[in-house]
């Protein structure tokens, strides 16, 4: 296995995203994708804000963004699990950390992550909506 390339960004930072294949003949990973959807639902991932829908590597993704997945996974089996812009894994990975309970640390520290993420994203807001009210107030 290639070494996954951490510095890469695909824009995921507190967010629960999975890449998949939809035009593959192989039935290993047809069967991998149908079982970690399966387990991710056991979680109730589906249900979760900062979960984005299952993502296509295949249809409507140019090469240069898959690669870029690829590259940052640092394999090209899918289907492919990042948690916080972090490649956890293909599937046998994923059944792997939930049979020790990391996979639960994982997701509760994104969800963590995505909280403050969005706390911060609602302070920002907040203070240039101030700032606004400041300098109207000045140039009254």
């Amino acid at each position: 296995m290639a070494r996954p390339e951490k510095d890469i960004n695909l824009g995921g930072e507190g967010k629960i995203r999975v890449y998949y294949s939809t035009t593959t003949s192989s039935e290993k990973i047809r069967h991998n994708c149908r079982f970690l959807q399966s387990l991710l639902e056991r979680k109730k991932v589906h249900l979760r804000e900062d979960f984005e829908p299952w993502i296509p590597i295949d249809i409507g993704m140019d090469r240069e963004e898959r690669n870029r997945i690829f590259e940052k996974a640092g394999v090209r089996m899918t289907p492919m699990l990042f948690i916080d812009d972090q490649y956890v894994g293909n599937y046998d990975d994923v059944v792997e950390l939930d049979e020790i309970g990391e996979l639960d640390r994982l997701l509760s520290y994104c969800a963590l992550k995505y909280r403050n993420l969005k706390t911060v994203e609602e302070a920002r807001k907040a203070d240039e909506v101030i700032r606004r009210q400041m300098a109207e107030e000045l140039e009254q």
